[in-house]
């Protein structure tokens, strides 16, 4: 069987043929330098063949304000920290920043490289990176604060990703999710509230990343889910 950091170190390769730029971004009180992607249509250009697709590679506007209400929330400070569907793993750095230890999990080896890569780019410690699959999730790690960008994008998933929060997420503890304002991401708060989660939901509107053009915004909902 190839170990984790030979796939890992593989991926890291593999990045460098993906469009890859250098973003300076504010989160969570401070500048980054995240390397991600922020075209599309050259990603599946260049990844359209890839199993998984690395749509974690690229930078979304959730995980700006997932980075953002980190450290207002007064969450993450010192405690450990799970990161689902890490991404260029942004939220995850600011969490890190906050003096968390954090696990930055994705079903994607390109993007837990590039979490890693920017982890290194910016100086900061404290994250490990694993593989995770919420179809298959293995790792029964228990926590007190899980967070997660942009991961309800398909409702066939909502079951596996709710269940890995029933397993990783202790009684008390809270998961704090970003999406931007699916309509069918109701179907998944309201799956958490039938399981007996306590839910509020808080809309902001944010600039919008390039390429898109100066002055466009877009919604995104912060989802804070407890245990009971």
């Amino acid at each position: 069987m190839i170990g984790f950091d030979t796939l890992m170190d593989a991926a890291e390769r593999r990045l460098d043929g993906l469009p890859l730029e250098n973003l300076r971004v504010r989160a969570g009180g401070r500048a980054w330098d995240i390397a991600g992607v922020r075209d599309q249509d050259r990603l599946l250009a260049a990844a359209g063949d890839w199993t998984p697709f690395p749509f974690g590679v690229l930078l979304w506007e959730s995980a700006l304000v997932l980075g953002d209400v980190l450290p207002k929330a007064g969450l993450v400070r010192g405690g450990p920290v799970l990161e689902l569907g890490a991404g260029t793993g942004l939220a995850g750095l600011v969490a890190a920043g906050q003096g968390a230890r954090v696990v930055q999990t994705d079903h994607s080896f390109e993007a837990l490289a590039l979490c890693r890569r920017n982890a290194v780019a910016n100086g900061v410690t404290g994250l490990e990176q694993r593989l995770g699959d919420w179809s298959a999730w293995s790792d029964d790690t228990a926590c007190d604060v899980v967070i997660g960008a942009d991961i309800l994008y398909e409702p066939a998933l909502y079951g596996d990703i709710l269940r890995v929060l029933e397993r990783v997420v202790r009684p008390g503890g809270v998961a704090v999710l970003t999406d931007p304002g699916r309509t069918h991401a109701g179907r998944f708060i309201d799956g958490l509230r039938a399981a007996g989660w306590t839910v509020g939901v808080e809309r902001r509107m944010v600039a919008a990343l390039p390429p898109c053009e100066v002055g466009a915004m877009v919604k995104i909902d912060v989802i804070e889910a407890r245990r009971t």
